[in-house]
């Protein structure tokens, strides 16, 4: 491969978000990058990033940088050294050479770091660019296992409309049901959130006092939850997915300091949640390490529920998307 030929070397790919309806959250070992909970999450159509690399110049990055670096482009804007690191260590799995520069351009439908789930595409995508412009030819299931160190989330972004990750195996797979699923999120804030995920569970792997509570329910609710999807209960479903969030936002609560990522609009939405349900709605919240609320419910009654939500909040509505 002539990779004096910058121009010819650029390499586009798409990947899609995902949201989990079973948390995961916390390290058991972070060098290894087990996690401490199992989980499980739906891949989302309409939530995406996409992704172009390429080769550069030393003389380009200068330009842009001041020094010899990659570039990293975010939604049009050129990150900064932190920004250029963390992405650097991604690129640094495959590349063999360190002397050879990148430029990564990316862009993402969804609002970024504001707990919207953007690390998990945003990352995964880089790595399948990565694949391609340094030839590695890694299957879907390599690559998922090498997404857990660029982001443990994003390794169930490699699968779907549904997709387990197991602690104890260290697999990632895709989870049989034939609920077809939409999701709804509520752009309550969309403002980078103050303290990253990785800060937090590290915060609250260290020092909650329901921790350890927290990972022992979660992993029944990991086997409750592959039953409930396999029996196709939607109303199962549902419920454990808002338990299994409230228990995890439990943990911010007991640590030293004590912290939350739900604001007051987020328990406004919850109950509004709760409300359409009480009214015979099928629809149940979930929340990540952001105020933002998600709201779980079948395809067929997406649509309407979306219509609903656009009276009260800015909304973005997707269906899940079939990947592996």
């Amino acid at each position: 491969m002539d990779r004096k030929n910058l121009e010819k070397n650029i390499k586009k790919v798409k990947s899609y978000a995902n949201i989990a309806i079973i948390k995961y959250w916390g390290k058991k070992d972070a060098e290894k990058m087990i996690p401490a909970t199992s989980s499980i999450s739906l891949t989302l159509k309409d939530m995406y990033t996409e992704t172009e690399i390429s080769f550069i110049s030393d003389e380009e990055a200068i330009e842009k940088t001041g020094e010899v670096t990659d570039l990293i482009y975010i939604n049009g804007e050129l990150q900064d050294k932190e920004q250029r690191q963390k992405i650097g260590k991604v690129i640094d799995l495959f590349r063999g050479d360190r002397s050879e520069r990148v430029k990564v351009d990316t862009t993402n439908s969804m609002p970024t770091e504001a707990g919207l789930s953007s690390s998990s595409s945003g990352l995964s995508a880089a790595i399948m660019a990565c694949n391609e412009l340094f030839e590695k030819n890694l299957s879907r299931n390599e690559l998922a296992q090498i997404s857990k160190f660029a982001s443990g989330s994003s390794c169930r972004s490699f699968f779907g409309p549904v997709t387990a990750w197991d602690k104890d195996t260290g697999e990632v797979y895709k989870v049989k049901t034939d609920l077809k699923f939409g999701m709804i999120m509520l752009v309550l804030n969309d403002a980078k959130k103050v303290i990253s995920s990785r800060k937090g569970m590290e915060i609250c792997t260290k020092t909650s006092k329901t921790f350890e509570n927290w990972v022992k329910q979660s992993e029944i609710d990991f086997v409750e939850m592959k039953k409930y999807l396999a029996e196709n209960d939607f109303e199962k479903v549902g419920k454990l997915t808002e338990e299994n969030a409230l228990r995890m936002h439990e943990t911010p609560l007991t640590a030293t300091p004590s912290f939350s990522y739900l604001s007051d609009k987020s328990h406004e939405a919850m109950n509004f949640v709760r409300k359409l349900r009480e009214n015979g709605e099928k629809c149940y919240f979930t929340m990540d390490a952001g105020p933002n609320v998600k709201v779980l419910c079948l395809e067929k009654d997406l649509d309407r529920l979306k219509e609903i939500f656009e009276k009260k909040y800015r909304v973005i509505a997707s269906r899940v998307v079939e990947l592996g």
